[in-house]
């Protein structure tokens, strides 16, 4: 059986944007249902792994919904004076992360996100003006990689972390097949279900998924553009991968 590639691999800028656009009201439900929660877990780990100063300033880049921003917010309290900014060029996500912040506001005073339209490949920041940032799950959909993450490290200070929190592929031999029969069966048809994605959102995660580099090439290209001391590992279990540059 032939298997034919989603279209939208090209990752042309107004195809990707309609793609997340449409999916926004199921996003959040359909990441923790689909991983069975763990995604929670994974951004935590992304937070540590910022090295979070007090009175910093740190970018959630390709934000979506903005659940990464909330939980750099959520570690260190209401005292240690941390702000974030969520940028994405999805203004469906936008739209929702700010009925998120809206509701932490309202509901306890709890620091939330400010929430910017932008693209990743032209971000709106002066250089230098962020003291760490960060994707979850996002910098796999940037159509051009290296320009990505070219711009990461201009909108970061000297010395502040890149921190990337991606999918990697699972080649485990026990629980890589049954990883990748739930991936390209199960979580395609779930997802696209409950979203009712015209796009076939879901099937587009699966196909993406499968063509992203492994760990090692995704660190060089890191180096390639002049993060220093990479470091990177995956997570449980197994299918992610954290990856930590620094702007020299």
């Amino acid at each position: 059986m032939v298997t034919v590639a989603h279209p939208y691999l090209d990752k042309d800028r107004r195809k990707i944007q309609g793609l997340f656009d449409a999916i926004a009201a199921d996003y959040d439900f359909l990441n923790h249902l689909l991983s069975l929660g763990i995604d929670i877990r994974w951004r935590r780990d992304a937070v540590r792994a910022l090295d979070l100063q007090p009175g910093g300033t740190y970018l959630d880049a390709c934000c979506g919904t903005g659940d990464l921003g909330f939980s750099i917010l959520g570690a260190q309290g209401p005292d240690a004076g941390i702000s974030v900014i969520g940028s994405d060029f999805s203004l469906g996500m936008l739209q929702h992360g700010q009925r998120k912040r809206q509701r932490s506001e309202s509901r306890d005073g709890t620091p939330a996100p400010r929430f910017l339209a932008g693209d990743t490949l032209r971000l709106p920041f002066a250089d230098a003006c962020f003291d760490g940032a960060a994707v979850s799950f996002g910098i796999r959909n940037v159509q051009d990689l290296r320009g990505g993450l070219t711009e990461l490290r201009r909108v970061v200070k000297p010395g502040g972390r890149v921190v990337l929190l991606e999918f990697t592929p699972l080649r485990t031999p026990i629980i890589g097949p049954v990883f990748h029969f739930y991936l390209q069966h199960v979580l395609p048809r779930i997802g696209n279900f409950i979203s009712r994605s015209r796009d076939r959102a879901y099937t587009y995660l699966n196909d993406s998924i499968r063509r992203w580099p492994d760990g090692e090439t995704l660190a060089e290209a890191m180096r390639d553009v002049d993060l220093v001391a990479i470091e990177w590992r995956t997570l449980f279990p197994g299918n992610v991968a954290l990856h930590v540059g620094i702007r020299g």
